[in-house]
């Protein structure tokens, strides 16, 4: 066991938690009082506690968590907008195939939630770290993730270290997947057991280098903080406690993966919108709880007599209809509020702030524009918006891009390398058939040339396609085998295709009935070749894929204008049967 390593992590964890840098001379910086303060922020309570100085109720108006939901669903995409391309020298049709295998496989380890999950909690955090294990994905606390506060990335960062507390069972599970050695496992049981005032075995994973023996070695080392120290009658520690070391192997970078909202230089943590608005709150929160005891005195009816003789509380020791016997009337005691047009006016300031630095406008955030905007002003001011957002969620689409490549797809891979089936059902069986079509027709044409000595006409083989489409179709989806290792080997590059993502629904809806009109208008519009171009960009424009609207050309049973001559021509055997489901091999 490596006693000054253990010394040393706990050091780390002391700076990291009490120490703040200077990012620049008079401005400092501690990255864990900043998260804790944002969850405090976040969840809507005060550091100070929920009693003031004077034993009243504190009052917390949130106003970050409608920014951080404007912020999520700005930058928010899906797993259907993660594509695969052929790279040069690659197969079309197998990337094609590992892009349908992909979704299936996409959906079944719910991915889309670790998706979801990035785009809530980044506006939140500024930042979101995630653990790949074995190509799966795990969200890491940012209170237990210690790192050089001022380091650019986390490969910038001397170590990185992973704080994890476990009950023993947890421990124990644990322990089984990582194969740490049975008897270290019991004697951290055994310490943990002879501690007092705790309730969970703390485990340090850490990424950095360890001196052994005057060498330094980067290694990925697990250690259980547990033990008690040994102090001599002053109150001197003895012999201090050493831990367990439960594994330690070299290791070559680390397995965490950094997600950012803002970067600023001179620290690791990205601004999040709860930081943004750390002083807007505060000054929120001072207006309202100022109100909140103005209002209290304003609900008072105070009286006044000049009778000393009169001590009696009108509420409660006055009854109706009694005549009271005094010196001097009896006066109503004025207590106005003149301050409701000064707290009305230090909330509209705040909070024209608070969108100011957040950008989430009324537009925005789907509320009307105060009455005589311009529609042109509230068009300009979403545009604006939205491209600040744009920005960010190209950086977030870049990182995410980077961690499919890196470790994700080559797991699916992995998974994916035995014989398994494909199912393709509605616009996708409509590509299949247009990308194997030809191949099948020209298969067909070939074994008609060589068995009936005669080559098919031009008609004949329009009928073939007709033939083969039609029997492909009329199962409604196809069940197609993908053979062992189909995709070893495969080239392709990845593309996250997030334009028109944060297009207003309306804006869709309007785009795709212009559309519809355009092609009713003049149908030609989708077959030649120079309005088929304008009909895309139209598409595109509004935030449509134009190649989800229309499917490459093909022709039906009532185009064909002349009929084959001779007798007619079979459908071929090998397409499969055309009721129900049909299985095909790749």
């Amino acid at each position: 066991m490596n006693e000054s390593l253990l010394r040393k992590i706990n050091q780390e964890i002391e700076d990291f938690k009490n120490k703040a840098i200077q990012r620049v001379p008079g401005l400092t910086f501690n990255q864990y009082d900043t998260i804790k303060k944002i969850y405090f922020y976040y969840n809507s309570k005060f550091q100070s506690g929920e009693v003031d100085e004077d034993g009243d109720r504190k009052y917390f108006l949130n106003i970050n968590k409608n920014p951080c939901k404007v912020f999520s669903k700005a930058i928010d995409f899906d797993t259907k907008n993660i594509r695969l391309l052929t790279a040069g020298g690659g197969e079309p049709l197998k990337t094609w195939f590992m892009e349908r295998d992909l979704k299936y496989w996409m959906r079944d380890k719910q991915f889309g939630k670790i998706l979801n999950r990035i785009f809530k909690e980044l506006p939140i955090f500024g930042s979101v770290v995630i653990k790949i294990i074995n190509g799966t994905p795990y969200f890491v606390d940012l209170r237990n993730f210690v790192i050089e506060q001022s380091a650019d990335t986390l490969e910038d960062s001397n170590y990185l270290t992973e704080v994890h507390n476990f009950t023993p069972a947890q421990f124990r599970t644990s322990a089984k997947k990582m194969k740490w050695d049975k008897a270290l496992v019991d004697k951290t049981i055994t310490l943990f057991y002879e501690m007092k005032g705790t309730s969970h075995i703390r485990v340090y994973e850490r990424y950095g280098d360890v001196e052994e023996n005057d060498k330094h070695t980067y290694k990925r080392v697990f250690i259980a903080d547990v033990g008690v120290d040994e102090f001599d009658y002053y109150g001197n520690i003895t012999v201090a406690h050493t831990g367990v070391e439960l594994s330690s192997e070299e290791w070559d970078g680390n397995p965490y993966w950094e997600f950012h909202a803002d970067k600023l230089s001179g620290r690791w943590l990205g601004v999040g919108v709860v930081e943004d608005l750390f002083e807007p709150q505060i000054k929120q929160n001072e207006t309202v709880n100022l109100e909140t005891k103005s209002a209290h005195f304003n609900a008072l009816r105070v009286f006044q007599i000049r009778d000393p003789a009169f001590n009696r509380n009108l509420k409660g020791d006055v009854k109706s209809g009694e005549v009271l016997n005094v010196d001097s009337e009896i006066t109503e005691v004025v207590i106005q509020d003149r301050n409701g047009a000064f707290f009305n006016e230090q909330h509209r300031k705040w909070m024209a702030n608070r969108d100011e630095l957040t950008f989430s406008y009324d537009a925005v955030q789907g509320e009307r524009s105060p009455a005589g905007t311009p529609l042109g002003s509230t068009q300009i001011s979403v545009t604006q918006t939205l491209s600040y957002f744009e920005g960010i969620q190209e950086n977030v689409a870049m990182d995410i891009k980077e961690m499919l490549y890196e470790v994700i797809l080559p797991q699916f891979e992995k998974e994916n390398t035995q014989e398994h089936v494909l199912r393709i059902v509605g616009r996708d069986l409509d590509q299949y058939i247009g990308m194997v079509k030809n191949e099948l027709v020209l298969k067909e044409v070939v074994r008609l040339a060589t068995t009936s000595k005669k080559f098919p006409t031009n008609a004949d083989k329009d009928a073939i396609g007709i033939a083969i489409e039609e029997t492909i179709k009329q199962g409604k989806e196809k069940l197609l085998t993908i053979p062992k290792s189909f995709y070893e080997g495969i080239k392709y590059d990845i593309d996250i295709d997030i334009t028109g993502e944060s297009i207003d629904t309306r804006v869709r809806y309007a785009t795709k009935f212009a559309l519809l009109q355009a092609i009713t208008a003049d149908p030609t519009m989708t077959t030649d070749p120079m309005k088929r171009k304008f009909l895309f960009s139209m598409a595109e424009d509004g935030g449509l894929n134009p190649n989800d609207l229309f499917d490459s050309e093909s022709k039906k049973p009532e185009d064909m204008v002349q009929k084959p001559n001779g007798g007619g021509v079979s459908a071929p055997a090998s397409i499969g049967n055309a009721s129900g489901a049909q299985t095909a091999t790749v």
